[in-house]
Formats: C-alpha cells, structure tokens, sequence
C-alpha cells in the first residue's frame, strides 16, 4: 500500500510576525500568541516558535488546520504573503507596541469570556 499524500497535503500553514532587529525580545509575544491560540481550542497540531530570519527576529505559528490559521491571522491583522517553500499559506503581520498590546488585550478577552 502506497501513501499518495503529498508534501502539499501535509504542509502547515504559517502566520509569521516579523520583528524589527531592534525591537524588544519577542520570547514574551511568543507565549502570549501561543495562549492566544489556546483559547481559540485548535482543531489541529499547532506549533509556535521564534527564529531569526533574514528579515530579523521572527515568531513562525504553523498549523495543521486552515480554520486555525485562519483564526490567529483575523486576530492579529495578518496579510497574505508570498509564501515559504513548504507551507500551504503564510500571513504575515509586523510585531510592533501596537501589535503585542491587540494580541494581550486580545487574549485578556478571549480568557474572560471563557470565565464567565
């Protein structure tokens, strides 16, 4: 019996915030964006991490899952971009003040309707 799944059909989905070199360190945006996914109760494997790229440091979502992809990329305003070998898609938003304070208000939110 043969697999006929691609690397295609198994690629993730990347939403990629992308940070300027002389931003704060994102390890903290990290985390927040990881509980963030948490409270939208993913439907597939997920990953969260940071890297630096070429561009600068960097933290790389991918999921499993478009609907979970799609749900991180509404939430932190990302945009579609020329995508990564490898992915299905890739969003991408920039990790600004302005950003990580949507994604902890977001997230304050998303935990206090959760509460209740």
């Amino acid at each position: 019996m043969s697999d006929s799944r691609t690397l295609e059909d198994i690629s993730p989905y990347l939403v990629l915030g992308q940070a300027d070199d002389g931003g704060q360190p994102i390890v903290e945006t990290a985390r927040a964006l990881h509980d963030l996914i948490v409270t939208f109760s993913p439907q597939g494997h997920y990953s969260v991490r940071t890297v630096d790229d070429e561009c600068g440091p960097a933290i790389h979502c991918a999921f499993e899952r478009k609907a979970d992809a799609d749900r991180l990329a509404a939430a932190v305003g990302a945009i579609e971009v020329a995508r990564y070998e490898h992915y299905r898609s890739e969003r991408a938003f920039y990790l600004d003040e302005k950003t990580n304070r949507t994604i902890r208000r977001t997230l304050e939110r998303r935990r206090s309707m959760a509460a209740n």
